[in-house]
């Protein structure tokens, strides 16, 4: 940020709107009309005993004064950290010099603080995105120093936050970042007053009818939807985990099968598009494991479907279930910028998953299992 144009740029707006000439600001201020002009060109800045004086003038706080604005708008803050992520998959390096600049310059932007903790994260697990592992063309940070960052950070969010929600967010990606270095007892810690609080359904349900009393059904919409994805997210979610954790076929079996159902009759394929394909790859390892043949292959033949179904970029709003949060779901909300961003998440995320099958496949487990089943062909080609 430059504070000279910004100091003279804000002198003569103010100047105008005011209808003030350079003279009669000079002759108040006891300066050289000169001076004035010098300032408004940014040729040079104000003496900073002026400063108060300058800023009492025109009913403007110091901040306002040097056009200084901490906190950035949802795009802007969108448009920042798509830039920085990008840079990331390049230069680490070079982004992290950046995300540093950028925590410094908007220390009390918690939205943006948020952002920039997660990737520092990300980084700390040896990765230039949440999808691909760093190399040696993009080079790697020291795992410690960048989650320390990330810890300092959300530390300052936690600080300086009001809203609830937001500390809610910093309290559990904080627990993440501890999770990550191996400080479980920390991050269970952090949990479990977050876990074990008061059930909020019967709120969010007593409020959307207060909303519809008040005609105000769109609210009453929005906060019924994102409490159903909320609650469809998480028992998806929570069905893979268990899947994951167990050896056990017929719970394999019964967890894909209701995972299927809740999927397709709450489109969440507008929503998450990959959890099939994910669940799928899933149930198919345990069933191999398991030595149920017949049943890891048709699992692993599900998870070819799912990403071939994939419709890529929908637009959530699209569906009738999520028709009143477009401005949670859809990333063009926030700008072009994190809309191209989010799109080549996307893309990335659909690659990763079809690079993850190919190398099931092709795996000696699996190549002794499929033989010369047909469905797998392609794959393998």
């Amino acid at each position: 940020m430059n504070a000279a144009i910004n100091i003279g740029r804000t002198i003569a707006r103010e100047r105008r709107r005011m209808g003030v000439t350079q003279e009669i600001l000079a002759d108040h201020l006891g300066v050289s009309k000169a001076a004035i002009s010098k300032w408004e060109l940014g040729q040079s800045l104000p003496d900073v005993a002026l400063l108060p004086r300058i800023a009492a003038y025109f009913s403007l706080t110091l901040d306002e004064l040097f056009d200084w604005h901490d906190e950035l708008t949802d795009e802007a803050c969108a448009e920042v950290y798509a830039e920085v992520y990008a840079l990331g998959a390049h230069d680490v390096a070079a982004a992290h010099e950046r995300l540093r600049a950028l925590a410094s310059e908007h220390y009390s932007d918690v939205n943006l603080l948020l952002m920039l903790a997660s990737l520092l994260t990300v980084w700390a697990a040896g990765m230039t995105t949440p999808f691909s592992p760093a190399d040696e063309g993009t080079g790697t940070l020291d795992a410690a120093m960048l989650t320390n960052e990330a810890l300092a950070l959300l530390d300052r969010v936690l600080e300086v936050a009001s809203e609830p929600s937001t500390l809610f967010l910093a309290q559990q990606q904080k627990a993440t970042a501890l999770f990550q270095i191996g400080k479980h007892e920390e991050a269970a810690a952090l949990l479990e007053p977050l876990v074990h609080r008061q059930d909020a359904s019967a709120s969010t349900m007593l409020l959307a009818s207060a909303y519809r009393k008040l005609d105000r059904d769109n609210e009453a919409l929005e906060l019924l939807q994102a409490e159903r994805l909320r609650a469809a997210s998480f028992v998806l979610s929570s069905l893979m985990q268990e899947v994951g954790m167990r050896d056990d076929a017929a719970f394999a079996r019964a967890a894909g099968d209701a995972s299927e159902a809740v999927f397709k009759a709450l489109d969440m394929g507008s929503v998450n598009p990959l959890f099939m394909a994910t669940m799928s790859l899933e149930v198919a390892e345990t069933l191999r494991r398991t030595g149920e043949k017949e049943g890891a292959l048709d699992a692993l033949a599900c998870a070819v479907d799912a990403v071939d179904a994939i419709q890529v970029h929908q637009n959530p709003s699209d569906s009738s279930l999520w028709d009143h949060m477009a401005g949670r779901l859809d990333p063009a909300q926030a700008g072009e910028a994190w809309a191209e961003h989010k799109a080549s998440q996307a893309d990335e995320a659909i690659a990763l998953m079809r690079q993850a099958i190919a190398e099931r496949v092709s795996s000696p487990e699996w190549r002794e299992l499929i033989g010369d089943d047909s469905r797998f062909s392609r794959v393998l080609g």
